[in-house]
């Protein structure tokens, strides 16, 4: 599959690209990961996440419809503020991962990618008289993000005035020339901004980031500091098998103070109840080892081991631990600190379990 000219820039400045016969071929890393890792907490490193799926949903009563079907609060968002949530069955099994931004006339919608299709064809069977129509972006659009402790300085020096912009507010930039809008989400426990625009302009903006001070970064990068911040990819680390609290991403995600909507009532016997028997962490390995998907999380007295969960997410890191990873852990051996096995077929290692890499 040929590159994309976009990504024929990125190769020229030093991408490499191990598949490319992705729908959307992502590069690995820019010649050095551990110099990107390094970037990503001392200046600002650039991403390219145009795989990540997009769709607009419209009509006056778009709020009320979407308010209906997920677990935060859209009714009250103001214009250019946003919110995470997850869209969830009656049973209160995600069934998708998202971030809404209140446009003024309309609802955007970022997801994982591939996600658009199950999205809109779930939310679709609700509409009977409501007028709320769907449209797709992924095509028309691109995303960069940005994200480090110079971000916001990187963004100003190209022109982009982001001052007053807050975590979960966005900016449409006037008079850009490609529709523009800047979206502040920390995803890495640390300021980010992710940065939507017409495809046709993502190499023009990438090339001025750059010019900025940013550093391109691949996707070995997005993958280590994502895990590490416990930044769940729907369809990798979450699924319909999911109950919304499992992700550990309550807090971000949930609201208790909203009225009815799908999946509500589960999830009000979950927080009423305290816990859930299982949830999202991190594993942080003593040994350079990735595991796969699928190896075995292991936790218990010596001789007596059980498996308390499975891999998802891994990749090699180059800060506090060789390596990391992502997994459904079982209540009882989910608390920080606790210490863990991993094990494949072929390999093992020990590993600590986290949810805030200090």
């Amino acid at each position: 599959m040929p590159l994309r000219q976009f990504q024929t820039l990125q190769q020229s400045c030093g991408a490499i690209y191990t598949d490319i016969n992705q729908v959307y071929p992502l590069a690995s890393h820019f010649g050095s990961p551990e110099k990107e890792y390094q970037s990503a907490h001392e200046t600002a490193v650039l991403f390219d996440l145009s795989q990540r799926e997009q769709f607009e949903l419209k009509g006056k009563d778009r709020a009320k419809f979407l308010h209906n079907f997920c677990t935060n609060e859209i009714i009250n968002l103001q214009p250019d503020a946003g919110c995470e949530a997850f869209l969830t069955n009656v049973q209160s099994r995600i069934l998708g991962h998202i971030f809404v931004f209140n446009q003024g006339d309309s609802l955007w919608i970022d997801t994982a990618p591939g996600m658009c299709s199950s999205i809109i064809n779930h939310l679709d069977r609700y509409i009977i008289m409501e007028d709320a129509d769907f449209e797709l972006r992924t095509p028309e659009y691109g995303n960069l993000y940005l994200t480090g402790p110079k971000a916001k300085e990187i963004l100003t020096q190209a022109g982009i005035q982001i001052e007053s912009v807050s975590v979960n507010q966005q900016l449409q930039v006037k008079n850009s020339g490609s529709q523009l809008t800047v979206r502040r989400l920390d995803w890495f426990q640390q300021p980010g901004y992710f940065c939507c625009l017409q495809y046709v302009k993502i190499a023009d903006f990438w090339s001025s980031l750059m010019e900025a001070g940013a550093t391109p970064a691949g996707q070995d990068t997005f993958e280590t500091l994502r895990i590490e911040s416990l930044f769940p990819i729907y369809g990798v680390d979450l699924s319909e098998e999911n109950l919304a609290q499992e992700a550990s991403r309550t807090e971000q995600s949930i609201s208790f103070k909203k009225g009815c909507y799908l999946g509500q009532e589960p999830i009000a016997r979950i927080d009423a109840l305290g816990h859930v028997n299982r949830e999202l962490r991190a594993i942080g390995l003593d040994a350079g080892w990735v595991p796969p998907s699928g190896a075995k999380v292991m936790a218990g007295e010596s001789g007596q081991l059980q498996e308390v969960g499975t891999i998802s997410s891994s990749a090699r890191s180059y800060g506090k631990y060789p390596a990391v990873a992502l997994a459904l852990v079982r209540r009882g051996s989910y608390e920080p600190g606790t210490q863990v096995s991993i094990v494949s077929e072929k390999q093992e290692a020990m590993g600590t379990v986290f949810t805030y890499l200090d």
